[in-house]
């Protein structure tokens, strides 16, 4: 009795219970898991440092901390297979290489399923979706995911000291059976089976249209809030602000001179008289809601006239 009661007094209420030893369930916790230590957002901070490519060691230590625990469920193959990686360690790089090539694969599909099929400038988070197969990839997102993990890796259900079912997905494992196939192939799926599980946490989350890649140097960041509204000039990291500052300056410039251009041909096609230049800055004015005078036309008619050259041109 001074046993049992000893257990109720440090067994919380809401803890799951080992199948192993029937007592309360200990598990990694993700604040122990390494890469998880800092950041306001542990797992989106994780993936950010896995697709950086930089934090190799990180990745390791991820990797070996489960596999410590899959390796305590001991068969004649995963004995041998641990003696491999014991006399050679390098092995584990197939799995690092692999988490981080996969990871950035999904990155891509997931954000790049919210960009324009027509232009690449155009870009809004909120269309993000796992079920479009894009240009140029075999399959969507979802059965990528489906496909690595998924099928493999269902929810288990666990009991609660007081009685009570939780559904819960459990990390994934080794595949032992994959050893037929070399140990490069294993740890390559190993490593691909995390990546499709630490993303797909991530689309479950709050903070799946967070993450985001810069157009100019191609890196990987997380706003600090979702972009609800639609990005028109193309999207860049903190690092490559000024390229987009500078993108947008010119891209509504070039939008400005196209207004004064479409003017032009319109004054010229129902009137004799030479187009007023005072007029075309008005009308400019009307459709970017700036306060351009003659002054403005005369410093760029050169451009404008070359664009209304190009337009009739275009038209035959």
């Amino acid at each position: 009795m001074t046993e049992i009661t000893q257990s109720r007094k440090t067994t919380r209420k809401g803890d799951t219970l080992s199948s192993l030893s029937g007592h309360a369930h200990n598990y990694i916790g993700a604040l122990t898991v390494p890469g998880f230590e800092d950041g306001p957002i542990p797992l989106l901070s994780f993936i950010l440092k896995v697709l950086d490519g930089e934090h190799r060691h990180m990745v390791r230590q991820h990797l070996e901390c489960f596999l410590y625990f899959d390796f305590q469920m001991r068969t004649p193959e995963m004995d041998e297979f641990i003696e491999h990686l014991k006399d050679d360690p390098g092995l584990l790089v197939y799995a690092i290489d692999s988490m981080i090539a996969t990871m950035r694969v999904m990155a891509d599909m997931w954000i790049d399923s919210g960009k324009s099929g027509t232009d690449r400038d155009v870009d809004t988070p909120a269309d993000r979706n796992v079920e479009d197969t894009l240009p140029k990839r075999p399959c969507s997102l979802f059965l990528m995911i489906d496909r690595i993990l998924l099928r493999n890796y269902p929810p288990r259900t666990k009991m609660r000291r007081d009685g009570s079912l939780e559904i819960e997905n459990t990390y994934p494992r080794f595949d032992s059976k994959m050893l037929q196939w070399g140990h490069k192939t294993a740890l390559e799926e190993h490593g691909k089976r995390w990546a499709a599980f630490r993303f797909s946490q991530l689309l479950d989350s709050p903070y799946s249209r967070h993450i985001s890649r810069c157009d100019y140097c191609k890196s990987y960041f997380a706003y600090r809030r979702a972009r609800l509204r639609m990005v028109k000039h193309g999207v860049f990291c903190p690092d490559c602000e000024g390229q987009g500052s500078m993108k947008r300056t010119k891209s509504s410039r070039t939008n400005r001179l196209d207004t004064a251009a479409k003017r032009w041909i319109d004054w010229e096609s129902s009137n004799v008289e030479p187009v007023p230049l005072e007029w075309v800055a008005e009308e400019v004015n009307k459709s970017h809601g700036t306060e351009f005078r003659r002054r403005w036309v005369s410093q760029h008619l050169e451009e404008i006239q070359e664009r209304v050259e190009a337009l009739r041109n275009a038209k035959g």
